[in-house]
């Protein structure tokens, strides 16, 4: 084995994503252009890792590098994203890897390595969060999964079309409508927002695996979400609507239009995204009929416990800075939630 970090190339970049294509394990969140959004958005120095020898590559990790805001440094894998970790074509190679991180943890001083396996990993990590995602199985009929959804589902699918919304597939142009949406409702949940220039890079960096969709009443945007696209997998990991407006279920609406979309374009599965088991986004996916999956989320930490490991928004030391951010105005929320947002990995 030959673990070493990955210089960053167009070539060594082509033959990273090749691989990621090839093995089952990896999805979108693996591809090198990962490193450029994190790296271009916030600062963070992207650490991919990976087995080659004789030109052939055995098995990746991409880490970043980041500090949370007690201003210690881990290795997330990935940071703002579901799933991430490693991904090789046998086990010790997956341990080749994971103990280089260890390794290079030792020599940058970083206290704790956060990984996010979708798949189990085999090593021994310890799990941290109780966290699932729901998956839809597609159909190449539409119809036939409409037929599939019970009555009342059905009417909170209809409801939005019957109120006159409409969803519309867009590029980078359609960027400013969602974010302004996506905002908004991060202020009410007491949540510091992504910057702008995060989504400006996924869009410019994936264009043939990324797009936004928009939910409008008479013209104006009242939801919208960011979808990715790769193998056979469609996903909306960002997704918000008005709260003025949820009684004509603009996200039902969202929700479906994807799905439709997805199914006739022959992809394979629809992922919900993560959800704390019980919890009401939880509820709402799998009404559509989407099964659970575990996502396999482990940590590292020197010192033997998940509190050295990377700060989530959700932590409960963060419920009065919460409390504070929804009275804040919207613009400055805008304006100083992505320098908080950046050191926030979840």
């Amino acid at each position: 084995m030959s673990v070493n970090l990955c210089p960053p190339s167009e070539e060594n970049n082509k033959r990273w994503d090749d691989f990621v294509a090839q093995n089952t394990n990896a999805g979108h969140c693996h591809l090198s252009g990962w490193q450029d959004v994190i790296s271009k958005s916030y600062g963070h120095q992207p650490l991919y890792l990976w087995d080659e020898n004789d030109g052939i590559i055995n098995g990746i990790l991409p880490l970043i590098s980041m500090q949370n805001l007690r201003f210690s440094r881990s290795f997330v894998s990935l940071p703002f994203l579901d799933d991430g970790g490693i991904c090789a074509n046998a086990q010790i190679v997956k341990e080749g890897l994971y103990k280089k991180a260890l390794a290079l943890a030792d020599e940058a001083q970083v206290t704790s390595l956060d990984f996010r396996h979708r798949h189990a990993s085999g090593l021994d990590l310890p799990a941290h969060g109780e966290k699932v995602t729901l998956v839809l199985k597609l159909l190449k009929d539409p119809d036939l999964l409409w037929k599939g959804f019970n009555a009342k589902l059905r009417n909170q699918i209809r409801k939005p079309q019957k109120s006159g919304l409409t969803a519309s597939w867009h590029g980078l142009e359609g960027l400013k409508d969602f974010y302004d949406v996506f905002a908004i409702n991060m202020q009410a949940l007491g949540s510091p927002v992504h910057g702008l220039k995060f989504f400006a890079e996924i869009l410019k960096t994936f264009k043939e695996s990324a797009k936004i969709i928009l939910v409008k009443k008479e013209g104006k945007t009242i939801g919208g979400g960011i979808c990715l696209y790769f193998k056979d997998t469609v996903q909306i990991p960002w997704a918000s609507s008005l709260k003025s407006h949820i009684k004509l279920c603009p996200n039902n609406l969202l929700y479906w239009e994807t799905i439709r979309w997805a199914s006739e374009a022959g992809y394979e599965r629809f992922d919900f995204g993560r959800s704390s088991p019980g919890s009401g986004t939880y509820r709402f996916k799998t009404q559509w009929g989407a099964e659970v999956e575990p996502l396999h989320w482990g940590y590292y930490s020197k010192k033997g416990d998940h509190k050295g490991a990377m700060i989530h928004s959700d932590d409960a030391r963060y419920n009065l800075v919460t409390q504070a951010w929804r009275k804040l105005p919207l613009p400055l929320t805008k304006m100083i939630g992505p320098f908080i947002r950046r050191r926030l990995s979840n």
